[in-house]
């Protein structure tokens, strides 16, 4: 995650959150045109969006986080605007270990695996599926994280760290995790030659092909 050393004004944060800020440098981590993501080297991140954004996100980032699968979630305050507080993740993103892609397929299966495993009770619809309404061929029977992408899934020394930027998960459809997985191997390599190492180790069973086929199409229109 990439860190450029930006200056703040303290006061444009609530008082709650002034002792994250201070006497600390602050670095700006942001990756999306929506949201602002700060980087205190008092050791937190502080995820910043409109009033109401950040709800569903820092449920779920609780949630995570109890099962064992999350960054600790300092606090959540919504006032002017949205701010999530999170403790930063131990290791590195998936992007910083491209040199051996087989290995970061097994990884990436395995952790997506024991993802999809995860019980549904209890756990809110994922908003991806607000894309595949009304499409029968879609199921919402799997706990997924939504944006399965490289730089959201952490390693520590080649062992599975944690999740992170959870907003789109809750119950979906599989198929939306593999499709993102995928695209994302094949991004951040350059290459799709190891699209078939990924899927057979996440199970051929698993999946369906025309359903994720059906997802890339779909995907690739927005």
């Amino acid at each position: 995650m990439k860190r450029i050393q930006t200056q703040i004004n303290i006061d444009d944060f609530p008082n709650e959150l002034h002792y994250i800020f201070e006497n600390a440098k602050v670095y700006d981590s942001s990756s999306h045109p929506t949201m602002t993501v700060l980087y205190s080297e008092n050791g937190y991140y502080v995820k910043i969006g409109e009033k109401g954004s950040l709800t569903k996100e820092a449920e779920m980032a609780k949630l995570f986080e109890r099962n064992g699968i999350g960054v600790e979630v300092v606090s959540y305050i919504s006032d002017v605007k949205d701010y999530m507080v999170t403790r930063p993740a131990k290791g590195e993103d998936c992007t910083h270990y491209l040199n051996d892609p087989e290995k970061l397929c097994r990884i990436l299966a395995e952790a997506m695996k024991f993802l999809h495993s995860r019980p549904v009770a209890d756990i809110p619809v994922s908003a991806c599926m607000e894309t595949y309404a009304g499409l029968d061929f879609m199921k919402q029977d799997t706990f997924i994280h939504g944006d399965f992408c490289l730089p959201n899934i952490i390693l520590d020394d080649w062992k599975f760290s944690t999740f992170i930027d959870v907003g789109l998960a809750g119950v979906g459809d599989r198929h939306i995790d593999i499709y993102w997985a995928l695209w994302s191997l094949n991004h951040n390599l350059k290459t799709d030659k190891y699209t078939d190492c990924f899927l057979d180790l996440y199970g051929k069973d698993s999946y369906d092909k025309d359903i994720l086929k059906k997802v890339a199409e779909i995907e690739s229109q927005m």
